[in-house]
């Protein structure tokens, strides 16, 4: 008897162990950080996508600049100066891929209706997709896009709602819900065809890029591996048209079963650099 109790007790110190170690070795594993930062960045190259699109459009289709290049045919029902709403507008990258200026490939079409204009405080935008990939990376599921207005700061903010799903190239996939306010920081008053007061002409290129946004928020997802996890936005998210990564900002995730995760996208610069904290050790990922 005293013999089987050593084996017991021998057996059960080996499993906790090597549970132990397992737990370990998960609790450094940056899958969850890397999955939610694809789907944050893909999500909001799509709002970028919206937002260039339904301004551009706003405007009679007086100059078609973005900063995604010339891959995407943009159509309008009804079409423009017909000023009726809702319109649906299709902005349809092809069936094949196309690299646009902005360094990713595309295909496939975003859809969506709007219910007034873009920059009319009220205006509600639904998008949706068809058969739509970036760089690989499938993009399935609903958007949506409310102007609230002005907010005490002056600046024009947005409700955003994702309920989406992402397949990876190697076929995993990955589901993200979430709840967002958008700030328009700076940049709402310029565009493409903005006189350049310095140094005459028109602000072109820089009349584009110059929009920043402030995003804070919260989200839910399950990564490429099955883990469940939540996530809150703890300072806010900087990003800017033209530049195809989060600029700044952190955001802390809690994994199921897992130690909390804290991402650091850095202070501003626009570069696919980021770090993640776990337990207070700190590992470098790269976006994408």
């Amino acid at each position: 008897m005293k013999k089987f109790s050593i084996i017991y007790y021998t057996i059960f110190a080996i499993a906790v162990v090597f549970s132990s170690c397992k737990k370990s070795k998960l609790d450094k594993e940056t899958t969850t950080s890397t999955d939610n930062s694809y789907a944050e960045n893909l999500f909001n190259d799509v709002y970028n996508i919206v937002d260039e699109t339904a301004n551009d459009e706003e405007s009679n289709k007086t100059t078609n600049y973005y900063s995604f290049g010339n891959c995407a045919t943009v159509t309008v029902s009804p079409d423009w100066p017909d000023t009726t709403f809702p319109k649906t507008v299709t902005v349809d990258f092809g069936t094949s891929y196309c690299l646009g200026t902005d360094g990713k490939k595309r295909k496939g079409k975003i859809i969506y209706t709007m219910s007034g204009r873009y920059k009319t405080s009220g205006t509600q935008i639904s998008v949706s997709f068809d058969d739509y990939y970036v760089n690989d990376y499938k993009i399935e599921g609903t958007k949506s896009i409310t102007n609230n207005g002005k907010n005490s700061d002056g600046h024009t903010n947005f409700t955003i709602s994702v309920n989406g799903n992402i397949t990876t190239p190697d076929n995993k996939e990955i589901s993200w819900e979430s709840t967002r306010n958008r700030e328009w920081y700076s940049g709402e008053e310029t565009g493409y065809m903005t006189p350049d007061t310095i140094n005459g002409g028109i602000l072109g290129w820089n009349g584009l890029t110059d929009d920043i946004y402030h995003i804070t928020g919260s989200a839910i997802g399950t990564n490429s591996e099955g883990r469940t996890y939540t996530l809150t936005i703890t300072s806010y998210l900087q990003v800017q048209i033209g530049c195809k990564w989060i600029q700044k900002g952190t955001i802390e995730i809690q994994p199921d079963g897992l130690s909390k995760r804290v991402i650091d996208y850095g202070t501003g610069d626009c570069d696919n650099n980021a770090t993640v904290t776990i337990k207070g050790k700190t590992y470098d990922i790269l976006l994408k």
